[in-house]
């Protein structure tokens, strides 16, 4: 039986930043913009290492 390829983790994360940008610009509610965009920014930084991570866990505002 063939195995799957698994998909590099880092792909996976640039592909789900970019698919939060293309929500954000499809959402109409300011908050829905604001929520797609901190997600896509932690996918990004996931991906390319940015930064601290808050201490609380619950994200920079």
């Amino acid at each position: 039986m063939a195995s799957c390829p698994v998909p590099d983790k880092n792909d996976y994360l640039y592909r789900r930043a970019e698919q939060e940008l293309e929500q954000a610009q499809r959402a109409a509610h300011p908050a829905a913009v604001k929520a797609h965009y901190v997600l896509a920014g932690y996918y990004l930084d996931q991906v390319y290492g940015g930064g601290e991570q808050p201490a609380d866990g619950k994200g920079f505002d």
